[in-house]
């Protein structure tokens, strides 16, 4: 469920959303309380009185979102409900999805837990689960963001998943009911389109990747959204065989960013790795300007060439980043100079590729606009050959190594945060191999607290949490318990402990951050700071009844005190040996009153605002843990 803080709709952000909405459902629409209590919602489904379970009404009454499955005949509906505030007043927005044949079948056997719970698609449990190993005749797209992570990084996590819900409307909405979409990973898709033919497989990937890069959001004009698609015929292969071709063709395509390379595009279409040469795009309407550039500049660029400022933009979508300096001139027919870029600039091609403006105009009015619309310079004719030579290639060779430097930083990024998980996912393992705790439970402890942060940083801003800090968070809670390794095996697997053996327990949140602390040669690192700080504290409690130091309130990090909330919530929620495992409500209850320990209220609060939506990502995840051992601390959970 999404938060309530992101309810609060106006009248046009609604219908907005509703619009998208209808791309994915059949029926999409705002009920009232006067229609929810007097009028009669219901006609639909051919009943003459209000459902039992009406969703609706259940969705007003608790401000919340709520689902239910409804027949009609021999048919099948996913009904959800969702309470919103439009304009200040209270609405339920319902949406009805018609199931197939195909679709109840995979829903009797569980398929809630096979749906993306942000944007709708399969999730990557589906593909391991349904997909992997399956042969079938189908055209195999793999789907990537451009720079999606500079536009979380600019504009926001919220950002983000708009885009993803956004994006995947639109290729659902130009795929059929028996194609598949998958959410592979953060903001990598999956695309399954069984019995289609070559010819109208690379027309689809095309026409989805047209459509994906006309999209914008209305609540983030600046943000430009475009995919790279790689595309794969699978004939008498399972799908995983396929799905490295499409992946090796989708890193392929991000070369140039915003293209579709299938094994059906001539070779040709995509450049060649060998030419080296920068590539310079001469924008004028004269013939012989065109020539003169040329002349001056092809020794050292390969050209391209446009008559006028359609054609240039024209050419931009085509090549993207593969143009390494456009060549400008303002007086032109049709669309101008500042027209065109203002449109480049709009398209967000301006970060990527420079744009030298070239004109006989040069009042300092002219000049002025053209940087004020973000031109990197500015040469007036008549000119000097070897001066326009070298400051073409300057600039070229600036935007170059600003490109060099930015993929570099983004690949150690990914290098490290790759390792980061490898790591923590080992010793993860180690931990609850060693603690005899449910395969899932790390996992689940890691969900709660990214979006419990996400949550809090909604809230509040009072810790100062960015978004690489939640993320730290998130991964490092996977070491929560790493202390119990060095905690005998006798004292983990007993029923019953001792008050001697309590106090040995007690004591692996301090043997766990020894263990850290222990790792000199990362102590600076973020990752290790917040790692430490979640082992020693994560059983300190708000009103000071915790341990092992006895910290209260806010003096117990912030980091320490979510996944402390996380551990304890998955704790009551998860099956255990000794006890039955609780309801959501019935935990966050028990959580609120303090029965196991006093909790921040605020991370209280906003666990009671999340309650759903873990609910949902949570579900099906509670494999039950071996016959002995502990979860908990039966002091701190009794």
């Amino acid at each position: 469920m999404s938060e309530l803080t992101e309810q609060n709709l106006t009248r046009q952000q609604a219908e907005q959303e509703m619009a998208c909405l209808r791309k994915i459902y059949a029926s999409v629409r705002l009920l009232d309380p006067k229609m929810l209590a007097e009028e009669p919602c219901y006609p639909p489904w051919k009943n003459v009185h209000p459902c039992t379970s009406c969703v609706g009404r259940e969705a007003m009454a608790g401000k919340c979102q709520c689902s239910k499955l409804e027949t009609l005949g021999s048919s099948l509906y996913q009904v959800t409900a969702r309470y919103v505030e439009v304009d200040g007043k209270p609405y339920v927005m319902e949406m009805i999805l018609p199931l197939d044949a195909s679709a109840r079948s995979t829903l009797n056997s569980n398929e809630l837990i096979y749906r993306d719970a942000l944007t709708g698609a399969y999730n990557r449990r589906f593909y391991e689960e349904e997909l992997k190993h399956k042969y079938l005749n189908a055209g195999v797209a793999m789907i990537d963001l451009d720079d999606f992570k500079l536009c979380n990084d600019t504009y926001g996590h919220s950002a983000g998943d708009a885009a993803l819900r956004l994006i995947v409307s639109i290729i659902h909405r130009c795929i059929r009911s028996t194609d598949m979409l998958v959410r592979y990973g953060g903001d990598e898709l999956l695309l399954i389109l069984p019995d289609i033919s070559a010819e109208a497989f690379v027309r689809k990937l095309k026409d989805i990747n047209k459509r994906l890069f006309a999209a914008h959001l209305p609540e983030f004009e600046k943000m430009h959204v475009s995919a790279s698609i790689g595309g794969v015929m699978a004939a008498g292969i399972p799908i995983s065989d396929a799905l490295p071709i499409a992946d090796k063709r989708m890193y392929l395509a991000k070369h140039r960013k915003n293209t579709v390379v299938t094994e059906d595009i001539a070779p040709d279409a995509v450049r060649s790795e060998n030419d080296h040469r920068p590539m310079v795009l001469i924008v004028d309407d004269s013939p012989m300007n065109r020539d003169i550039l040329s002349e001056i500049l092809c020794d050292d660029f390969e050209i391209l060439e446009a008559p006028n400022g359609p054609k240039c933009l024209e050419l931009l979508n085509a090549w993207g980043s593969d143009i390494s300096i456009v060549l400008l001139d303002i007086v032109m027919p049709d669309m101008d100079g500042f027209d065109v870029l203002s449109r480049m600039s709009a398209q967000g091609w301006l970060e990527d590729i420079p744009v030298v403006m070239i004109s006989s105009e040069d009042s300092s009015q002219t000049v002025r606009r053209a940087y004020e619309l973000d031109a990197s310079d500015y040469i007036s004719r008549p000119f000097d050959a070897r001066i326009v030579h070298r400051r073409v290639s300057n600039v070229a060779r600036l935007y170059a190594r600003q490109r060099r430097l930015s993929a570099l930083v983004s690949q150690q990024f990914y290098d490290r945060e790759k390792n980061d998980q490898i790591m923590i996912g080992i010793l993860s393992q180690v931990t609850e191999i060693h603690n005899s705790e449910s395969i899932h439970h790390i996992s689940r402890v890691q969900r709660i607290t990214s979006i419990l942060l996400e949550r809090l940083c909604q809230k509040t801003d009072i810790y100062g949490l960015n978004g690489m800090d939640r993320y730290l968070i998130t991964t490092a809670s996977a070491l929560h318990d790493i202390g119990k390794v060095a905690i005998d095996d006798h004292i983990l697997s007993a029923h019953d402990l001792t008050p001697e053996q309590t106090a040995i327990l007690h004591t692996h949140p301090i043997l766990g951050a020894q263990m850290l602390e222990n790792l000199s040669q990362y102590q600076d690192e973020p990752l290790v700071k917040f790692a430490i700080q979640i082992c020693r504290w994560h059983h300190e409690r708000w009103d000071g009844s915790g341990y092992p130091d006895g910290r209260k309130g806010d003096d117990i990090p912030i980091a320490a005190q979510v996944v402390a909330l996380a551990d304890a919530y998955d704790g009551l929620t998860g099956k255990r040996d000794k006890h039955e495992a609780l309801s959501q409500e019935e935990a966050v209850a028990e959580l609120t009153a303090g029965k196991h320990g006093a909790f921040n209220p605020l991370l209280l609060e906003c666990l009671r605002d999340v309650e759903d939506r873990l609910a949902e990502e949570t579900e099906g995840d509670t494999t039950p843990p071996p016959k002995k051992g502990i979860l908990f601390d039966e002091t701190v959970l009794g």
